[in-house]
């Protein structure tokens, strides 16, 4: 013990040599500007380390490499040091002492190189801060999109399945208040009142089945359900017609189809968005048969444009945009029976597909224009649900 803190002494003896101010010919200006220079030199790495610890205080959960964190603590501390020594020879030469921290500062400097070299190449792979930052927020961004997207769904959702509550009810309650007159006009022989009565159970069923149609088109477009292929508007429109035979030849409506293109699409959702768009124009026509005009139009700004036409009553100019939100209706069909969700459907698949539907201010009837992107530009049908 004692032979140890006499080594240690000898560290800090000063015997054997001068104090700087009398080693060479210094002046006051030139011996004080090495002394404060190394005292403040000393000073900036004496903060270094502490902001280091300190900033590892804060994030000792995030760094990736710790212990070269404080491996070039150390090194910092013991530069600082060195220089804390140079000033002191100029009063005590210590050189000795000086002599050992040098050597600490040149292994702490050495470790500090050997462990930059063996973790190089995994700090290499690391993203950037900028592109870490720039992925973050295109994350944020998606999420954001994701977010709006599943509000404005359970918006949709809530207003469907209200309406629909509400609109299945009445009819429901219809059909079978004129099934059981009907039933009773049987019973007793009055044959001329039945047939209006089943008249009328067969009007209240159809409603139903439209909002049935509703119903399953939304569950379509929520789940993103349908192949995607290039296939003829000509077939979805005959395959839509076949749905409505019943209503189509009820209201002796007619249906007339002249060159429509090739588009790329879910065949089902297709045929569900024209169901819409014929099942509104036969029950909209007002007191005359429905005349219902399909045609396709001049390639525009890329898409295939078709227009659906009838001579019904017809939408009014300032409700040209809003009918396409759910449950809003024109001020002019609201004595009909309907749940002003079909346009709003029809809107969702069209941009399901890439397209957009609008509907036009004509003199006469009503008027929509449907513009599907070329088949070579193929949407995503994942699309669908947002």
């Amino acid at each position: 013990m004692h032979s140890a803190l006499a080594n240690l002494g000898l560290l800090f003896d000063t015997s054997d040599f001068p104090a700087r101010w009398h080693c060479g010919h210094w002046t006051p200006v030139h011996g004080w500007f090495h002394i404060i220079s190394d005292l403040a030199i000393a000073a900036a790495y004496s903060v270094i380390p502490l902001a280091l610890a300190g900033y590892w205080w804060l994030k000792r959960g995030e760094l990736v490499f710790p212990r070269l964190f404080w491996l070039f603590a150390a090194f910092i501390f013991s530069c600082g040091s060195t220089h804390v020594v140079e000033a002191i020879i100029f009063y005590h030469p210590i050189y000795r002492f000086s002599a050992v921290m040098k050597v600490i500062t040149a292994l702490a400097s050495w470790a500090t190189v050997v462990a930059l070299l063996r973790i190089a190449p995994q700090a290499i792979h690391l993203p950037g801060l900028q592109r870490a930052n720039a992925r973050l927020e295109e994350q944020l961004q998606k999420t954001r999109v994701a977010e709006s997207a599943l509000e404005r769904s359970n918006r949709d959702l809530e207003a469907f399945t209200g309406l629909v509550t509400h609109d299945l009810r009445n009819p429901l309650t219809s059909a079978l208040f004129a099934t059981e007159l009907a039933r009773e006009s049987a019973n007793k022989g009055q044959y001329s009142a039945l047939a209006s009565q089943l008249s009328q159970a067969a009007l209240s069923l159809r409603q139903m089945e439209a909002l049935i149609r509703e119903l399953h088109a939304d569950a379509l477009l929520r789940n993103s359900t349908g192949e995607m292929r290039d296939l003829t508007l000509e077939e979805v429109v005959t395959s839509a017609r076949l749905n409505l035979a019943p209503l189509i030849a009820d209201r002796e409506a007619s249906i007339e189809v002249r060159s429509l293109p090739q588009v790329h699409g879910s065949y089902t959702m297709l045929v569900q968005l024209f169901i819409n768009l014929f099942e509104n124009a036969i029950k909209y026509a007002g007191d005359a048969e429905p005349r219902i005009l399909v045609e396709g139009l001049e390639t525009m700004n890329g898409h295939s444009v078709v227009r659906v036409s009838d001579g019904g009553v017809g939408v009014p100019t300032h409700a040209l945009e809003a009918i396409f939100e759910s449950g809003v209706r024109g001020d002019n069909a609201r004595h009909l029976p309907g749940s002003g969700l079909g346009l709003a459907f029809a809107r969702r698949i069209m941009q399901a597909h890439g397209g957009t539907i609008s509907a036009l201010s004509v003199a006469e009837g009503a008027a929509f224009e449907l513009a599907f992107p070329k088949p070579s530009a193929k949407p995503d049908i994942g699309s669908a649900g947002t």
